[in-house]
């Protein structure tokens, strides 16, 4: 290697690490002043004052695919070669947002704005090509359960995305019937990340056994039809007990794959 092209490299090198701030910045000015308001709705749920009833289970939902979403890029801050599955999980869940949200309700140059800043800080990631997945590293018990999870969730997502275009009811005047569709496809595509075991893993495995969580009690808390799309208390109950299925299949893979192999 010549020393031009040395230097070259180097000059690169230590460029990246600016322009994965700078985008990681401007993705959480651009992001955080139009998403706060809505993701904190749920708020009023608990503290009280809260008056949008009959919304309550598509605003916690709501809450959580901003909160994760911003929750991906802020952990870059710290470690964020070991924190790489977090932008991914970002990725992923404004990637889907995005496809949604152009199906149910029409294209916003917001969309590829804030999906190139995180592409670009995918590119330039300080865990440079270590983040992306190896079948190698595949837990066959984690893919199997995610396989079963994302076939649930594409046909919930469809029958929120049927609701948002053929309902005139105030739950798709909100679009929250697409905030559903989001969280579910996110779920199938988070596991099926996880089951990777990339770095930084366990971020997707816990953000999808999240949105479960979120579905699922507020299916149970909140069970009548006049929520647009509670699961009601047995279905709710059914998700919940996957949820932590998954994340304990999760947790254990090494454990449990060593009689059978990798």
């Amino acid at each position: 290697m010549s020393t031009r092209t040395a230097l070259t490299n180097l000059s690169i090198r230590s460029l990246k690490l600016p322009v994965f701030a700078l985008a990681g910045v401007g993705f959480l000015a651009l992001s955080v002043p139009a998403f706060s308001e809505p993701m904190l709705f749920w708020t009023g749920i608990i503290l009280g004052g809260y008056i949008y009833p009959t919304h309550e289970l598509h605003h916690f939902v709501l809450g959580s695919v901003f909160g994760l979403l911003l929750l991906g890029v802020v952990a870059q801050a710290v470690q964020p070669a070991k924190r790489v599955g977090a932008l991914h999980s970002s990725l992923i869940i404004w990637g889907l947002f995005s496809i949604v949200f152009t199906i149910g309700s029409g294209f916003s140059p917001v969309f590829i704005i804030l999906l190139g800043l995180l592409t670009i800080m995918a590119i330039v990631h300080p865990a440079g090509r270590s983040q992306l997945p190896s079948v190698e590293t595949l837990d066959r018990r984690m893919a199997a359960m995610a396989a079963v999870t994302t076939v649930g969730a594409i046909a919930f997502a469809t029958n929120q995305l049927l609701s948002q275009l053929s309902l005139t009811d105030a739950h798709a005047g909100f679009e929250h019937y697409l905030f559903m569709a989001t969280a579910a496809l996110a779920v199938g595509a988070l596991s099926i990340h996880a089951s990777f075991r990339g770095t930084g893993w366990r971020f997707p495995a816990y953000a999808a056994a999240f949105f479960m969580l979120v579905i699922g009690v507020g299916s149970i808390v909140y069970p009548g039809v006049e929520q647009g799309s509670s699961l009601g208390v047995v279905l709710g109950l059914v998700v919940v007990l996957w949820a932590i299925l998954f994340i304990t299949i999760a947790e254990r893979g090494d454990e449990l794959m060593a009689p059978i192999g990798r």
